[in-house]
This record gives C-alpha cells, sequence and structure tokens, in this order.
C-alpha cells in the first residue's frame, strides 16, 4: 500500500532529464524522457495537500498529488522530472499497482526556488513537484 507521508528527512530522488530530438520525416520535435539515465541526490520531502492549503483552488486540483522537495545545490530545472522518492534505507513513497507489480510514481518538476543564507549565497532549492498523469 503506497504511504502518504507529510515530512521526511533524510531522503533520496531520482532526477530525470529530458532528451530532445527533431524527427527527420516530420521534422517535428520530439521529446522523451529515459528512465534508466539519472542523478540521485539527497532531499528533504513534503506532502503538499491543495484542500489543507490556505490558498483556495480550483476543483481541476482537487485529486492532483503534489510534492515539495529540498535539494541541495545542483543543475535544477522545469524540463526534468523527479521519481523514486524514498527513505535513505530505500522504502518508497510514492509507487502504484499496475495491476502486476509496483511501480514508482513520477512528477513534473512545475516550480522552483531558490534558498540564501544569510551571506547571500545560495544554499539549496526547492522544488515543487506534480504528479504525471
Amino acid at each position: 500500500m503506497p504511504s502518504f507521508i507529510v515530512r521526511s528527512y533524510p531522503s533520496l530522488v531520482d532526477i530525470y532529464s529530458q532528451h530532445t530530438t527533431i524527427d527527420e520525416g516530420t521534422n517535428e520535435t520530439v521529446r522523451d524522457w529515459d528512465y534508466l539515465e539519472y542523478d540521485t541526490t539527497a532531499c528533504a520531502v513534503s506532502a503538499v495537500s491543495p484542500e489543507d492549503s490556505l490558498e483556495m483552488f480550483g476543483a481541476e486540483y482537487a485529486y492532483k498529488k503534489f510534492v515539495r522537495l529540498e535539494v541541495p545545490t545542483g543543475e535544477w530545472s522545469l524540463d526534468q522530472r523527479a521519481g523514486n522518492l524514498r527513505s535513505k534505507t530505500g522504502k518508497p513513497y510514492y509507487q502504484r499497482w499496475t495491476g502486476e507489480r509496483w511501480e514508482q510514481e513520477r512528477f513534473n518538476i512545475s516550480g522552483m526556488t531558490t534558498q540564501v543564507d544569510l551571506h547571500g549565497e545560495i544554499a539549496g532549492y526547492e522544488l515543487y513537484l506534480e504528479l504525471v498523469d
């Protein structure tokens, strides 16, 4: 059974980058994800629930899963995805049953903010994730 987390330290996440190619036949841009190549980083994970927010959200957000990650400095962008959220001991946080096996949920990085320390140096980032449909 998948578990719903409120806060967990320390955790791990896999970050996947998007590969863009041009289809020679149609000249269209093709965006693809290679889930076999990823970078794993330490993080802190918080589940974000629209119904528990002080802000009012539309009905289209009622059943969506949102997650907030605190990650160290690194190369992060909105064209990446995150997945395989787990504790440092390997316990998965978000997974779904496909009818044959459990699969890790994947999230789009839909927002990002920079954390700055008292000296004005970048201390880390907050990544806001939305479950991929």
